[in-house]
């Protein structure tokens, strides 16, 4: 409980969902690929082949949620430095549309996407912009990105500890992991205002594809 905590207060819901995705996806990737060589495969090789490939991406993930939080932090000291250089108010003005509309457009009219590029315009010029610097919440997130993926993955491998048969133990690997895709679309539905069965339904299905595929295209 100790981790999930620490998950939830160093990474956003969507942030959550995505790392979980992504562990879960890797997992069934893997799983689906041993069964064309599940001859030669055993327990502690797939145990250790999923866990192990899940724990290096986890890293790897969490890596890059340090690298892309630094990058918005400096995007945004740059977009300010930009506004505080313009030569006038309009120019301002359509460097903050170019910025912020795509987000905002669909909820707010003309005239109040106006008034939020002078609130903007406002607060870039009070602001003094700073280097970029990872800091350590960047840290604690992406450890917690790391954390996701790796947790993601421990119910996938349980069968390889409790099933002796490779062939049984795949099949439950698999389809715990197609359980937890379900489960994990219908919690998306809840942030997106979506039918939870059928977000469920899809993500699943995302994955049954994955396995697939794998399998087609020779892991």
């Amino acid at each position: 409980m100790t981790l999930l905590r620490f998950v939830r207060r160093n990474l956003q819901p969507v942030d959550r969902l995505g790392e979980t995705l992504f562990g879960l996806i890797m997992a069934l990737g893997i799983t689906g690929a041993a069964r064309l060589g599940i001859d030669e495969a055993d327990n502690r090789s797939l145990f250790i082949a999923v866990l192990g490939c899940n724990i290096a991406w986890g890293i790897v993930d969490g890596a890059m949620f340090v690298l892309a939080q630094l990058f918005e932090r400096g995007r945004q000291a740059r977009v300010v430095r930009a506004v505080r250089a313009a030569p006038d108010d309009a120019t301002a003005l359509r460097l903050v549309a170019r910025e912020v509309d795509g987000r905002l457009e669909a909820l707010t009219s003309g005239e109040e996407l106006e008034q939020v590029h002078r609130w903007i315009l406002t607060l870039a010029r009070r602001t003094t912009p700073r280097p970029a610097r990872v800091t350590g919440a960047d840290f604690r997130g992406g450890l917690a990105a790391a954390l996701v993926v790796f947790l993601a993955t421990v119910p996938v491998v349980i069968p390889f500890l409790v099933v002796r048969d490779v062939w049984w133990a795949t099949r439950l690997s698999n389809a715990t992991g197609l359980v937890l895709l379900f489960g994990l679309g219908s919690l998306w539905a809840r942030f997106t205002g979506s039918n939870p069965a059928l977000t469920g339904l899809g993500v699943a299905a995302l994955g049954i594809l994955l396995v697939v595929f794998t399998i087609l295209l020779g892991g």
